[in-house]
């Protein structure tokens, strides 16, 4: 009994780092994705720990066909926005589809991932990011924004 009542703990923990994270709509408009979810976040305001990377996981349906996508980052921190430029291989994010590969068909279920570097420079602040894809022609096709705060380990 003992070792199902420590098995049952493991599984509640375990489901509770990978829980869907409620999100906030982007200033653009875009369609949000269905589910969210950012390593060890299941509320907001995300801690951002410097010299780490963010991982994050989303679903979406793609409300057009595309070649390409590529994701875009804005922060807004102290009043300043402005966009977060990721590493070439990480922008591709045709690079980092599950199940799928561009390009990308009308309606079709996307899964995505993003691993955003999160750089040991950074002030210990807080802000709101917006994570958009987008197409070759920069149509966006999802946008999500969460509260985050950059914070030491």
């Amino acid at each position: 009994m003992y070792r199902f009542a420590v098995l049952i703990v493991a599984v509640l923990a375990c489901g509770s780092l990978t829980e869907a994270l409620t999100t906030n709509p982007c200033t653009n408009g875009a369609p949000q994705p269905s589910r969210v979810m950012i390593t060890g976040c299941t509320e907001m305001p995300c801690d951002l720990i410097r010299g780490s990377d963010v991982a994050m996981e989303l679903d979406f349906v793609a409300p057009s066909a595309a070649q390409t996508l590529r994701y875009t980052v804005v922060a807004t921190a102290l009043g300043i926005t402005a966009p977060y430029e990721l590493p070439e291989d990480r922008a591709n994010a045709c690079n980092w589809l599950s199940g799928t590969s561009c390009p990308i068909s009308q309606g079709e279920d996307i899964t995505s991932t993003l691993s955003m570097p999160v750089l040991p420079i950074y002030p210990l602040v807080s802000l709101v990011i917006q994570v958009g894809v987008v197409d070759q022609d920069n149509n966006s096709l999802t946008c999500f924004a969460i509260n985050a705060r950059v914070v030491v380990a």
